[in-house]
């Protein structure tokens, strides 16, 4: 019962350390047979949770899952049977469910014009999902060119694994330029631009409104008087 009342106090807290835990788990779980299967119910939970702690539509809310689903399967179906078109649609399918679920955490944050607690913590969440959308998305751009993220390294195999897309979404949204993989085709170099683009408005806008609200809900009308 105390851990069903943490939960429903902050669930965006909740949400945002399951993605940590999914992402501590990566390195370890992705070259394992069950790693896929275990990481995807754990992707699976966090798009259901986000969708229904910002109380989305039912029809959302299937929506999103119908699209996480179909991640599931058919990257599963391209790991096992190692045919591309799954792949493709399998990170297509991903990358859509992820990002439909950042931009419901960016409306149920922006909702009002008060700042609580929850909030604060879906900011950090909601950059989780975006990292990990555009993970999804780099993925499907490497399938479709094979060699689109390269890495300075002698004998290195055209696709990056998923920890390496994982940590060039991150270093990208994050502007923190500290990867060693680069984009090495036209295209994969506009992606990341956009990418880049998103990742610095999100802070200028998102965040620093956020903050803004902060500021305003912690001042009482006391204070101003």
């Amino acid at each position: 019962m105390r851990l069903e009342r943490w939960w429903k106090r902050v669930p965006s807290r909740s949400l945002l350390f399951v993605q940590l835990f999914a992402v501590l788990l990566s390195p370890w779980l992705e070259n394992v047979a069950v790693g896929h299967w275990v990481l995807s119910a754990l992707s699976a939970g966090v798009l259901g949770t986000a969708m229904w702690m910002v109380r989305r539509s039912a029809i959302e809310i299937r929506v999103v899952m119908a699209f996480s689903a179909i991640g599931v399967t058919c990257y599963a179906g391209y790991l096992w049977l190692d045919i591309p078109a799954l792949g493709i649609v399998g990170a297509a399918g991903y990358a859509v469910a992820f990002f439909a679920a950042a931009l419901s955490l960016i409306d149920y944050m922006m909702g009002d014009e008060r700042a609580t607690r929850d909030e604060l913590w879906a900011a950090g969440a909601t950059f989780m999902l975006f990292v990990e959308a555009y993970a999804w998305f780099y993925a499907f751009c490497q399938l479709l060119q094979p060699g689109a993220f390269v890495i300075a390294a002698p004998d290195a195999p055209l696709q990056r694994t998923w920890v390496e897309l994982l940590f060039l979404s991150a270093t990208n949204f994050s502007a923190t330029g500290l990867s060693d993989i680069l984009p090495g085709t036209p295209h994969a170099r506009i992606f990341t631009v956009v990418q880049q683009w998103n990742g610095v408005m999100y802070m200028a806008l998102i965040v620093s409104r956020l903050a803004g609200m902060l500021g305003r809900t912690r001042r009482s009308p006391d204070t101003d008087a």
